[in-house]
């Protein structure tokens, strides 16, 4: 069984910050920027690290996609998100799998459009996961995700070793040159890459202001206690200073097969 790293409580307070569905930045904009080279109108996408559901939505409803298969490792996520698919009149164009961490539980060349917001970071071995992705594509298909890269001096940046001492998750970060290499030995070709962090400091800092305006600062600690909000906003405040210094690096990822 997989190890939980987003508990009910976590991700309710994720979901306060960023939306119903999402449990990162951007919401259904940012979605769509990762996808803005790839025609998913009428195609078959596999979203990894599905969480509970808001990029698959946003796949399916505003981008046109026929069909959009989440997987997640955690039992609750997946739960979560189907709840958030019902209650959007998409089930039947979305659906959530549960899997074990390893091989993709699809045949070969089942997609046509391989996608992940924010959730490869969690995954230790990079190398093995995008052979997978190449094996579940479809000829011609894309892959179009985003990740959390570091940069090559990041442990040497206070505000990248701020970040990471205050950070609750078990991260696994690559640096861009890093993560090509592996996406090329993989076998996908026409490889791009587009550093996001200019865009990401200052989403962030919007986020800070909302966290500290009077209103989602009341709900949050109504909800969690003044010592959570703290925390938390103690994160968010070092998450924005490890990109504006550079060492973290939220990275669009492209590729095909």
């Amino acid at each position: 069984m997989a190890d939980i790293h987003y508990p009910p409580d976590f991700v309710t307070g994720l979901q306060m910050q960023w939306g119903t569905g999402f449990l990162s930045s951007g919401g259904p904009a940012e979605v769509a920027e990762i996808l803005d080279t790839v025609d998913v109108s009428g195609k078959s996408v596999l979203d990894i690290g599905c969480g509970v559901g808001g990029p698959a939505m946003v796949i399916a409803k505003d981008l046109g996609a026929a069909d959009v298969v989440g997987i997640d490792i955690e039992k609750y996520l997946i739960e979560t998100a189907q709840n958030n698919v019902s209650a959007a009149g998409l089930d039947d164009r979305v659906s959530m799998k549960l899997v074990e961490e390893g091989p993709l539980p699809f045949p070969d060349e089942r997609f046509d459009i391989v996608f992940s917001k924010d959730s490869l970071i969690h995954v230790p071995d990079k190398s093995a996961l995008y052979k997978e992705v190449l094996r579940v594509l479809r000829p011609g298909g894309e892959f179009a995700a985003s990740d959390w890269l570091r940069g090559d001096d990041a442990e040497d940046l206070d505000g990248y070793k701020e970040w990471r001492s205050l950070a609750v998750l078990d991260f696994r970060m690559q640096t861009p040159a890093e993560t090509e290499t592996e996406m090329r030995n993989a076998g996908l070709t026409g490889i791009r890459t587009n550093n996001r962090s200019d865009w990401y400091a200052g989403i962030v800092a919007q986020e800070v202001a909302m966290m500290r305006g009077d209103e989602w600062r009341e709900s949050f600690v109504n909800a969690f206690g003044e010592e959570a909000y703290e925390k938390k906003l103690a994160v968010r405040i070092a998450n924005g200073r490890a990109a504006a210094c550079g060492g973290l690096q939220p990275t669009h990822l492209i590729g095909r097969k």
